[in-house]
């Protein structure tokens, strides 16, 4: 009886250690928000900084492929995801003029041309163009603003690929001020070798990172490690990381789509 009481004991103590996963760790949450956040996909930068909204989001939808009405209706859902995780308001608007992000769903073979419209010469995002299965691209002020933000998704290549709903996850969140992809990053949607369509509780966690308090647009890496400690401790008090498998999932696409 006193050896299984022993036992108990020791299993009992070790199971916080046990129940915590590997992204829950305060030094991995840093590595990871230090690659994706600092980090650029395309354009390497020799001293990055921290970028993220300021102003309210007016999204402006186009669709000249597929069924628009569901499109649409996915990518408010998301949008609302965003919203709600981030604090961001973010809301469509039928104006061109008036919006500040554009998403734009066409065919496989007018992107060239939709990167012209919307973007500029394709010959100088020639690597995306060759490489992406979809675009997302953004501009930022030199406060580090990010200004103008333009996704665009080639509905029929997409779905041959089977990256429809990973485009609309992944293109508008990148936009937000997480622009980087890193295969050490794990489980997130910035992983180009990961199986994650929706956000990933990490991916919860770096939102929430980015877009509080204890950091600010134009931070380099070394301002940004040294928030960190403090953030952490927000993230914690508040039970962001502890309970981000669960709040992940609050009006996320993937419970709207019942997956």
């Amino acid at each position: 009886m006193i050896r299984f009481s022993f036992l108990l004991s020791l299993l009992l103590f070790a199971l916080p250690s046990l129940a915590q996963e590997r992204w829950q760790s305060d030094q991995y949450i840093q590595d990871s928000f230090i690659k994706i956040a600092l980090g650029r996909e395309y354009k390497e930068t020799k001293y990055p900084k921290l970028i993220r909204w300021n102003q309210p989001i007016k999204l402006f939808f186009e669709s000249e492929s597929g069924d628009s009405e569901l499109q649409k209706e996915l990518l408010s859902v998301h949008a609302k995801h965003l919203s709600s995780i981030t604090g961001l308001s973010i809301e469509f608007t039928d104006n061109p003029k008036k919006a500040n992000m554009f998403a734009i769903f066409t065919r496989y073979e007018n992107m060239e041309n939709k990167v012209q419209q919307y973007i500029g010469d394709p010959e100088k995002i020639r690597t995306a163009l060759n490489e992406a299965i979809c675009l997302g691209t953004f501009r930022r002020n030199s406060r580090y603003e990010i200004t103008k933000g333009i996704i665009i998704i080639p509905v029929d290549y997409a779905r041959e690929k089977a990256r429809f709903l990973d485009c609309i996850v992944e293109e508008i969140t990148q936009l937000l001020g997480l622009p980087n992809d890193s295969d050490d990053v794990f489980p997130s949607i910035f992983n180009d070798i990961s199986i994650d369509t929706y956000l990933s509780p990490l991916d919860y966690i770096l939102l929430k990172a980015l877009y509080s308090s204890e950091l600010k647009q134009g931070m380099d890496e070394k301002q940004t490690k040294a928030a960190f400690p403090l953030l952490l401790k927000s993230l914690h008090a508040n039970k962001n990381i502890e309970n981000a498998t669960q709040q992940v999932q609050l009006h996320s696409l993937k419970r709207y789509l019942g997956d």
